[in-house]
């Protein structure tokens, strides 16, 4: 998000999910009755590209940035092949096209496939024009820092653009909080994305990759807490001198006004970004709720807080995060 020559702000949604028709959105494994409840008309949603630009329109959203994490579109259990991937991306970067003032891309990829994996980003970014990466931030036994997943990271690294680090539903932990309803849903995804975020920090990913730019949505918060609770984790604060800084962002996913006080406070304003879980989120990302959203965490003024610019919403390939 930033300012036009107005004062109006440019508000861009980073967390808006978009399927191919052939790859239909399927639920979280365990999922909570009430999303249950409501799946085929969200899966229906994901895969109408109409229905999300009519959506942005109503909202006064000016940009989103599209992603189908894998585990969105594999079914439990299997891995989304090579194949799979190059169709998927195909299709997202022609629906790019379609609007490119409204939309960009971010490419699905497997994150855990080797150099397969960092091939096909590399083609998604070069070839298609897609503005950055989506992957899973763990698969069953492994987190993103895993040797599987450091060849996409190296690429993305290399390449300029962020890798946004979606949450899965790893079956222990969906499990274990069923009894909590979607609470515990958001729980068991939430506490496996903060697993995956201090994966990064201590398995020195983010001191290898200091180009790496990595995307966390706000249901990940906790390992924003606990990293920046040590010595170690101030590298990925705003207070790190600017030549260890490492580049983690947050999304405001929820739209909590305290819980975006406490991410800009720590990541600093330029690394919190815009970010609704369109259509699964239970708030929607309306030009209104970010407006006060951000008003109420003390970022109305367009240099935000302690003179930081207020959250930016998307990047886009050639552009910072800002």
């Amino acid at each position: 998000m930033g300012a036009d020559g107005t004062g109006r702000l440019y508000i861009a949604d980073f967390h808006t999910h978009y399927a191919c028709p052939a790859y239909p959105a399927l639920p979280p494994r365990n999922t909570a009755r009430s999303l249950a409840g409501r799946w085929d008309e969200l899966a229906r949603r994901i895969a109408d590209p109409d229905d999300l630009l009519a959506d942005s329109g109503r909202q006064g959203i000016d940009l989103r940035v599209l992603s189908a994490p894998p585990a969105l579109v594999t079914p439990h259990g299997e891995r989304t092949s090579p194949a799979d991937l190059r169709r998927i991306n195909d299709h997202l970067a022609e629906a790019v096209s379609a609007a490119p003032d409204r939309i960009r891309g971010l490419a699905t990829i497997d994150a855990f496939g080797g150099e397969a994996a960092a091939e096909e980003a590399v083609r998604a970014v070069r070839e298609l024009g897609l503005s950055g990466l989506v992957v899973d931030c763990a698969t069953e036994g492994q987190l993103l820092s895993a040797a599987a997943a450091r060849p996409t990271l190296t690429v993305a690294a290399a390449l300029g653009v962020p890798v946004f680090a979606h949450p899965i539903s790893p079956d222990l932990l969906t499990e274990a909080f069923t009894g909590l309803g979607r609470f515990g849903t958001s729980l068991a995804r939430g506490t496996i994305n903060a697993a995956a975020l201090l994966s990064l920090l201590s398995d020195g990913v983010l001191d290898d990759l200091p180009g790496l730019h990595v995307v966390f949505p706000m249901l990940g918060v906790a390992g924003l807490s606990l990293a920046a609770a040590t010595d170690e984790g101030e590298v990925i604060t705003a207070a790190a001198p600017s030549s260890r800084r490492a580049h983690v962002y947050l999304d405001t996913m929820g739209f909590a006004p305290a819980a975006i006080r406490f991410a800009t406070d720590l990541l600093g304003a330029d690394h919190v970004l815009v970010g609704g879980d369109w259509p699964i989120g239970v708030r929607d990302t309306s030009r209104e709720r970010v407006e006060t959203a951000l008003a109420r965490a003390g970022l109305d003024h367009p240099t935000g807080r302690r003179g930081q610019r207020t959250a930016a919403a998307g990047s886009t390939r050639g552009e910072t995060m800002t």
